[in-house]
């Protein structure tokens, strides 16, 4: 066993365990904080795979804009009691049930592939830099069509925000 098959070995454990602990915890912020270390644990398998450009993604919307939005929602809920923010766990036993049926058949369809760990050459040419040139060059219309939507929607959202506070 190779280093690259330990490390995808460890990097699955730390996908795996912190979703585990997820589900069984009360606990509302150890929750969000246990999907922090598997959001991780996947940008860092992105990253064994050579897709350095989706595991910065990975890191910075999800890992990091995600959680944010995630942790505020949960600080700005109107909470019944002082004692923290938890939840209950209702339906168990049906989706385990169902989940460890879902997760068998997915085994069975990847073992059934054939899929092997891949040989990958790294490139000379940086993908980031590939794809920044690809969305400066032929999908030009494309990037500035989603940069003015983007602008739009900030916009809407400061106006509805403007319109339904004090300020």
């Amino acid at each position: 066993m190779g280093i690259s098959e330990v490390l995808a070995v460890f990097f699955g454990l730390m996908i795996v365990l912190p979703v585990l602990y997820l589900l069984f915890t009360n606990n509302i912020i150890r929750a969000a904080f246990a999907f922090v270390i598997s959001l991780l644990g996947l940008a860092a398998v992105y990253v064994l795979l050579h897709a350095e450009l989706m595991a910065v993604v990975q890191i910075m919307i999800y890992a990091g804009g995600v959680i944010v939005l995630l942790i505020f929602g949960i600080m700005l809920t109107k909470r019944v009691s002082e004692a923290g923010v938890f939840t209950q766990h209702r339906g168990v036993v049906l989706g385990g049930a169902v989940s460890t049926v879902f997760f068998l058949l997915l085994v069975k369809w990847i073992l059934a592939a054939g899929l092997k760990w891949p040989n990958v050459e790294v490139s000379g040419q940086d993908q980031v830099r590939k794809i920044g040139i690809l969305f400066l060059t032929d999908h030009l219309i494309a990037f500035e069509v989603i940069a003015f939507l983007l602008l739009v929607a900030l916009v809407g959202a400061a106006f509805l925000a403007k319109k339904s506070g004090n300020a």
